[in-house]
Formats: structure tokens, sequence, C-alpha cells
């Protein structure tokens, strides 16, 4: 589970957090979610797609040789208009029906227990706990003493699993929830200077 919330200064100097939050699935069951939600809205599109080319075609069909009366074509036509109305809100109440079981709120209950740990990149290492518990929300505090950095997360099976970027005089937190135990690799994903392709570093999930 990732969550990246950034933060913004204020006069004293310590920071405020923004009153909105987006909380999201993990990797796999987005793209499910994903996938599962465009394949309903691509099915209700195309066959309301092709209910209406069967009906302008039948229409087309049946005046071979004997022109309708532009009444009847007008008639004809605002039906067909209203009918593609229909089906197109249709498939928007679909999608919208089922992503509700994914919006972030029935979730918010969580936010506020998790563990905070600061993270400092700057050219051309970060600084930040060497181990973190495994299957507890927690959250990296993120933010840079020089350039620009990105601060990316990846498993021990090399896979990116959350990332944010690193910036001076800006925190960025980022939530995430450790699933697997091992050695979790640290990669700075934006251009630093010289040295950026050797800026990387490792933590332990326990």
């Amino acid at each position: 589970m990732v969550l990246s919330e950034g933060c913004l200064p204020v006069a004293s100097g310590r920071w405020t957090r923004p009153q909105s939050r987006t909380l999201l699935r993990d990797t796999q069951e987005r793209r499910a979610v994903m996938a599962e939600t465009t394949t309903i809205v691509l099915t209700v599109f195309l066959i309301g797609a092709g209910c209406i080319i069967a009906f302008m075609a039948a229409i087309a069909l049946s005046s071979l040789g004997k022109p309708l009366p532009q009444e009847e074509v007008s008639r004809m036509g605002y039906a067909a208009r209203r009918w593609w109305a229909r089906i197109l809100g249709g498939a928007v109440v679909i999608a919208f029906v089922v992503s509700v079981p994914w919006f972030p709120y029935s979730r918010a209950g969580v936010l506020g227990t998790e563990q905070h740990y600061r993270v400092v990149a700057q050219q051309f290492s970060f600084t930040l706990p060497a181990t973190v518990p495994a299957n507890a929300p927690i959250v990296f505090d993120v933010t840079a003493n020089d350039v620009n950095h990105g601060f990316g997360i990846y498993d021990p099976a090399g896979k990116l699993v959350a990332q944010v970027q690193a910036m001076p005089d800006y925190v960025n937190h980022l939530r995430v929830d450790f699933a697997t135990p091992g050695k979790y690799v640290v990669r700075c994903l934006e251009y630093c200077g010289v040295a950026h392709a050797q800026m990387q570093t490792s933590f332990e999930v326990k």
C-alpha cells in the first residue's frame, strides 16, 4: 500500500500536511481494478456503438429507393442520439459503481497510526534507517539538502514498489506497507549530477 503526500512549509519552519489525501492500493491490485473497469466500460461502449451502427444501417437499408421525408429522418436521428446518450451514461455509471470500493475514504481511519522515518537525499547518497518493520504502515519523510532527487524503492525481486521526489526545503511523505521481508534497494530516479547512476543504497524490511 502506497501513499505519497506533500507538506507545505509555514512561517514557524514546521511542516503542515494538506487535509486531502490519496490512498493507493499496491500495484497489482490497482492494475487489476483498472483492467476490470476498462474492460467493462469498453464492452458497454462497443455494444452501444454496435447497436447504433446497426440502427443506422437498418434506416439506410429501409430507405433504399424511397427517400424518407426530412421529418422522419430528423425523428430517427434524435432517437439515435437519445439512445447513444443513455448508453454513454450507463457506461459512466458502471465505471463509477465498480470503482467505489477502491475509493480511499473507507480506509482513512488507518492514517495517523504510522511510524515515521526521515530520509535525506544529497549528492550522491541517501540518509535513511537501516531497517523498517514489515506488515506495518510506515511513512518516509523525504527531503533533500542540495538539488532535486528521486527516491525510488525496489523490492527484493527488483520491482519498483514506491517512489516520490526529494526536494530541498520541502518534505514529501511516502506511505508504504511492506508485506515482503528482505533487502530493498533505493535508487535516485532523477538526474542530479555526474555520479547520479551510482546514487543508491538499501535497507532491510524485517
